[in-house]
């Protein structure tokens, strides 16, 4: 049995290498389908006209046979009517036209099925073009239709595909690293211009003479840029980190209801304090994901934040969680009845460092979605905004555990 296998696929290898050095004229889709009809188009005939003769010479036989049995009976003195037509012609024609009709019902279903096989076969190899392309679109750059030979116009499609993502996920490997390299080497001297700042700051308060009202407000203030550069350095590391997927090797059985409950414990207050009101919704049963914990929490506190921050005072804000028994997900919702954001800046507050309205200073790094964003592709999730009419809606969906 091991050996036919390895025949067969030694014969099928065979075939794809001699298909691939085919001339590119023949490589055609649309000349490759031309020949095969052509093929088929002779079988067709060829085995139509075998099936008529077959067919035919059979009745005739018959025939031959009854007038052989008359002619012995004949001999032997049994006297009975002659006919003097024993073939009709009305017989002749039914045995053609029986033959013709049954080699073309085997003619049309034997074309049938290889129309329908060649159909299956260019629809498989399209679906997995498109399921590869969308998983490109949706940021899964590993994604591979796995075609190796190039012996048609869909196989080379394929297999250009393939190499575009192999090259652009090399591209942005390289971008990351390159982000992260800097991030890393730019963090060591701001944290040491931070250290000094407040070493100076220090020097300043111990000291008799001082310094006057302006020079302590620019030291000030410069003392909070370099936490705002500082801040910014560690966010771009961390989402770096999760894009990465190492952080999955510390997935466990987490309750999202408790994620929920966690975050409402400390933010409850601070809507408060804010003068806003925070409401929270979840069902009395736990929804179970494998996930890490202390990111989850960190990605709905971001979410929460980015609510209070943009939001006037007397917003309500609503965080709420359940089960999509259809498709088996987990989905936690934070929705607010503030400004929200534009159908045409949806998407690009997902990118880092964006900000929607770039004259604000408060305090925002516009790396909060991001982050969002970051832990819901680590969880194999979805994030997307939508219009809470008013204000602003995030829906982030995870698999079920």
């Amino acid at each position: 049995m091991k050996q036919m296998l390895r025949d067969v696929w030694l014969r099928n290898f065979s075939l794809h290498r001699m298909l691939n050095h085919l001339p590119t004229k023949l490589k055609s889709s649309a000349i490759q389908q031309g020949i095969m009809f052509g093929l088929v188009s002779v079988f067709s005939l060829v085995l139509m006209a075998t099936v008529t003769i077959l067919y035919v010479d059979y009745e005739l036989s018959k025939q031959n046979q009854e007038i052989v049995k008359e002619s012995k009976q004949l001999a032997i003195g049994v006297e009975h009517d002659i006919d003097e037509d024993p073939i009709e012609d009305d017989e002749i024609l039914a045995v053609l036209t029986s033959g013709f009709i049954l080699a073309g019902v085997l003619v049309s279903i034997f074309t049938t099925a290889i129309v329908i096989g060649m159909s299956r076969l260019s629809q498989q190899r399209i679906s997995r073009i498109e399921q590869v392309l969308s998983a490109a679109a949706e940021g899964d750059l590993s994604a591979r239709t796995g075609e190796i030979h190039t012996y048609n116009d869909l196989a080379r499609i394929s297999v250009s595909v393939d190499e575009m993502l192999s090259r652009l996920e090399g591209s942005v490997a390289a971008m990351s690293d390159i982000s992260a390299n800097i991030a890393h080497e730019l963090k060591t001297p701001i944290t040491r211009l931070r250290h000094n700042l407040l070493t100076l700051r220090q020097d300043v308060d111990d000291s008799e003479n001082g310094m006057g009202e302006n020079q302590i407000a620019e030291l000030d203030q410069a003392l909070v840029d370099s936490q705002r550069l500082a801040s910014i350095f560690d966010a771009l590391l961390r989402i770096t980190q999760i894009e990465s997927g190492a952080r999955r090797s510390r997935f466990t059985d987490t309750d999202l209801t408790q994620i929920v409950d966690t975050v409402a414990e400390i933010y409850v207050d601070v809507a408060e304090d804010a003068e806003m009101q925070l409401v929270v919704k979840k069902p009395s049963q736990p929804l179970m994901i494998q996930g890490d914990r202390e990111l989850l929490i960190q990605q709905v506190a971001n979410l929460i934040e980015n609510a209070l921050r943009y939001c006037p005072a007397s917003s309500k804000i609503r965080l709420s969680c359940g089960l999509d028994t259809e498709n088996n997900d987990v989905w936690l919702r934070v929705e607010d009845n503030g400004p929200g954001i534009p159908d045409s800046e949806m998407e690009r507050v997902f990118e880092r460092l964006y900000r929607v309205d770039k004259s604000r200073t408060d305090g925002g790094l516009g790396l909060g979605l991001s982050l969002a964003k970051a832990v819901a592709g680590l969880h194999h999730g979805t994030i997307r905004l939508h219009d809470s009419q008013p204000g602003l809606g995030v829906t982030v969906s995870m698999p079920a555990a």
